[in-house]
């Protein structure tokens, strides 16, 4: 199986577990990249993380799923968290914290256990929704195809702090310029009553918990 330890900068690496699952639950989307009649891809998707495992969906009809289930991909969560400015164009550096992990995709298939699923990825990106809008029906969790991959074979990489260069002489701006993402105001559909208030937890997320 393919290892996780850096190749450049082997000091940024690390397999604590702690660590990458705050860079993983703080993350909003991962990369799964996977090989398909001999070519390379990937996809961008949302995902939530049970103990040591994170899972994904997608429609029963997706070609990406029937492209990864039971084959080992390789995935990704990535922040950028700041521009780190150095005297040249190419002394400069990102302060970065990423996770990466090589896993087979195991398809779940208990009608119970993709039920969970549904609930925690639904809460995990706005929690309080599912008991405002309801649960999924069996239906709807029967046409969605849902994997778990484990991080057994995952590490993280970190890269923060400043220049780390002798500035003294230095006549150029040298820094670190802060990266966040946060989410917005809410936007109100226009087919909805005028009437119809932003629900309690929205407003919590957007300008209480909100940042990600």
């Amino acid at each position: 199986m393919v290892k996780t330890t850096p190749s450049r900068y082997p000091s940024r690496g690390t397999e604590d577990k702690s660590t990458m699952y705050q860079i993983i639950d703080e993350g909003l989307y991962c990369t799964v990249a996977f090989l398909r009649e001999g070519r390379a891809h990937q996809i961008p998707t949302g995902y939530c993380r049970v103990e040591n495992e994170i899972y994904i969906h997608a429609s029963s009809k997706s070609g990406f799923m029937d492209a990864i289930i039971g084959q080992e991909v390789s995935f990704s969560v990535t922040h950028m968290d700041g521009l780190v400015l150095s005297p040249s164009a190419f002394d400069s550096s990102f302060n970065y914290r990423s996770v990466i992990g090589f896993a087979r995709a195991i398809e779940l298939t208990d009608p119970k256990e993709k039920l969970k699923f549904f609930n925690l990825f639904t809460e995990r990106y706005c929690p309080g929704r599912i008991a405002d809008v309801g649960e999924p029906a069996p239906d709807q969790v029967s046409i969605t195809k849902i994997v778990r991959l484990s991080l057994d074979n995952a590490a993280a990489k970190i890269r923060v702090g400043d220049v780390n260069m002798n500035l003294k002489n230095e006549k150029s701006w040298c820094g670190v310029i802060p990266v966040e993402t946060k989410y917005g105001a809410p936007k109100k559909d226009d087919q909805l009553p005028e009437s119809l208030e932003l629900p309690a937890y929205i407003e919590k997320l957007t300008h209480g918990s909100g940042t990600a």
